[in-house]
């Protein structure tokens, strides 16, 4: 819609512009004036842009079944998966929640955090958004000396709240799109662009560059477990109340993604 409206004002422009220059009488033709050419160069700029933003909201309402072309593939890692969460998260995770009390779960869980506190910083530098990095620096360097290597945050009291952000986002708002949809093994469910962009973001860890792969492996996997135990209700309340509890949680996970990609774009532009 936004686009058609930037091609119309375009079109109404080009039409003014050669009814100026049409001959009044006796073939006289005016010569265009010197801000012309920066006047055409703005308006062909906000038609670019106005056909990105319709391409991206067409994005934002496409039907998930379209966008796994790969479903009876990504069918069977899913269901691979739900037998790893059935045998093994779900009862370590039950064992997690039993050993450790609910503080002491939210200190893991900011422990976590502020561990993904760089890479949130690199990809606001990427993204161009120098107040954000500013933020999350602080934040980092803050929780990471006063609040114990992040086991408490006393930054958010200080006005340096924890925003994410990651490489999947950063590609977007580079105009990138999501491409098709995945079904990663273990991960679960992301998109091209998003499973290139948790590749990088795996990269950017500090942990990966100062530990040796045994600590690496035991804080993935303590990490992962956190983040799964944090989402088990929402999985648990989705798939008693799903007929096909695939489709369920594609269109979910597809539904809350872009969303929080949009709004990243609009705060990085903003």
């Amino acid at each position: 819609m936004q686009g058609a409206v930037a091609r119309g004002l375009a079109l109404a422009a080009v039409l003014a512009h050669c009814a100026c220059a049409s001959p009044g009488g006796a073939g006289d033709e005016l010569a265009p004036g010197p801000e012309e050419p920066a006047v055409a160069a703005e308006e062909v700029a906000a038609e670019q842009e106005a056909a990105l933003e319709e391409d991206w909201f067409d994005e934002l309402f496409e039907d998930p079944a379209e966008r796994d072309p790969w479903e009876p593939v990504n069918r069977r890692l899913f269901g691979f998966n739900e037998i790893v969460y059935d045998w093994v998260l779900d009862p370590v995770a039950t064992i997690y929640d039993l050993l450790l009390p609910d503080p002491g779960q939210r200190a893991v869980q900011r422990f976590f955090l502020n561990l993904s506190e760089p890479v949130v910083f690199v990809n606001d530098v990427f993204q161009l958004a120098p107040r954000h990095a500013g933020s999350t620096g602080a934040r980092f360097l803050i929780n990471s000396t006063v609040g114990l290597v992040g086991l408490f945050d006393p930054a958010a009291g200080w006005g340096f709240p924890h925003r994410h952000t990651d490489f999947g986002q950063t590609l977007a708002v580079y105009r990138v799109g999501a491409g098709p949809y995945l079904v990663i093994p273990v991960f679960g469910p992301s998109t091209a662009r998003d499973a290139f962009g948790e590749l990088v973001d795996a990269l950017l860890r500090p942990d990966l560059w100062l530990l040796t792969l045994g600590p690496i492996m035991v804080v993935a996997a303590s990490d992962g477990i956190v983040t799964y135990d944090l989402e088990r209700e929402r999985l648990e309340a989705l798939r008693d109340t799903s007929v096909d509890f695939y489709s369920a949680l594609r269109g979910a996970y597809l539904l809350d993604r872009d969303a929080s990609v949009d709004a990243r774009r609009q705060a990085v532009r903003d």
